[in-house]
């Protein structure tokens, strides 16, 4: 995995909270001034086309309170309408003796309060819906403090994984296949040994859409990766990354590689039940993926360096793990290796592993 160094972190915007309407003047008040105004120019502009229909653009918005009151508090309709300035623009157009094309455009400019939409939800509230949809739904465990994994490969070698395990590493995820042809010939050797040493473990396929369509490379994938729901096991991963071969999306459109990738994730759901972890980088997620939200629950595998804070790309709420270097030490490794963090802590690791 040698994902570019990602953009600088960016801000969060801010949800706009929805405006918290005004109440009603006192009804004794609106009497008092209706009992002031001119009855006559008042009927007049109430009569008027242009006025007609702006009522009906404000009838919808109106409370039901106001819409079923009597008629002797027509008066306080007025005067409600008068308190955005329609009705105070209308009156002073036919005061003047303005032609009855400037009481409409007054009137057709009048704005209707729209209601805010509420703000989005965390992606941990959509993925709880969709789970209670589903019937799959189940209670959170503690959120804890970050813990730390790594990943490795056949370029790894040996490692000692009793000694990664006392170096405080609680997970780590394993290349088991690239593409249609290469599978990793210590596979089995680095995935068991980090289970017997007690480590939670992943396997990740490297994606290489050119090679063949999504479902072949997943059912590939999952031949090898000896994957069991036993509470030690993460959920199978989808590596995507730019072709080494020329940095680009290997010759695909970016609806292509949708459809490539929700050929894999399908087939790993029908097979295990979980829905794939996927590793990407930002700048890969926008020139290939076109930003999408397609993806949006399944879990995120950031890679991103030399950042205090990841960039997490569009089309994602938020990371779930995060390669933050790959130039770490860890005892029983020798040379460099990819660090990762899980962001919510050991218990929920135990959870997404259950």
């Amino acid at each position: 995995m040698k994902p570019e160094t990602p953009d600088h972190s960016r801000s969060p915007e801010s949800n706009d909270h929805a405006s918290t309407p005004k109440h009603e003047a006192n009804e004794r008040g609106w009497h008092a001034k209706a009992e002031g105004a001119d009855n006559a120019l008042l009927q007049r502009v109430l009569d008027a086309p242009a006025v007609r229909r702006l009522r009906e653009r404000v009838a919808p918005h109106v409370p039901e309170s106001v819409k079923s009151a009597s008629r002797q508090r027509s008066m306080q309709v007025g005067a409600g309408i008068a308190a955005v300035g329609i009705v105070g623009l209308i009156i002073g157009g036919v005061a003047g003796g303005n032609e009855e094309p400037d009481v409409e455009a007054a009137a057709m400019a009048a704005p209707i309060e729209q209601k805010k939409a509420d703000p989005p939800q965390t992606r941990a509230e959509t993925k709880s819906e969709a789970e209670a949809q589903s019937g799959e739904a189940k209670q959170d465990a503690p959120l804890g403090p970050p813990v730390e994994g790594i990943d490795v490969s056949n370029h790894n070698g040996n490692i000692d994984w009793k000694k990664v395990a006392a170096d405080n590493k609680k997970f780590t995820f394993v290349l088991a296949s690239d593409g249609t042809d290469f599978s990793n010939p210590k596979y089995s050797e680095q995935y068991h040994g980090a289970k017997d040493a007690g480590l939670i473990a992943g396997a990740y396929h490297f994606a290489r859409p050119d090679d063949s369509d999504g479902a072949t490379q997943a059912n590939r994938f999952l031949d090898i990766i000896d994957y069991k729901n036993d509470g030690k096991t993460l959920p199978p991963v989808l590596d995507l990354e730019v072709d080494p071969n020329g940095g680009s999306c290997y010759g695909m459109s970016v609806d292509q590689m949708h459809q490539w990738t929700k050929s894999f994730n399908d087939t790993v759901k029908q097979r295990t039940g979980k829905d794939p972890i996927i590793y990407a980088n930002p700048s890969f997620w926008k020139q290939c993926m076109g930003s999408t939200d397609t993806f949006k629950d399944h879990d995120l595998w950031l890679a991103a360096y030399e950042v205090d804070s990841p960039t997490v790309p569009k089309g994602f709420q938020d990371w779930d793990f995060w390669q933050y270097t790959d130039k770490g030490k860890v005892a029983g490794i020798g040379g460099n290796t990819d660090i990762n963090q899980y962001k919510e802590g050991f218990e929920r690791l135990k959870q997404l592993a259950s």
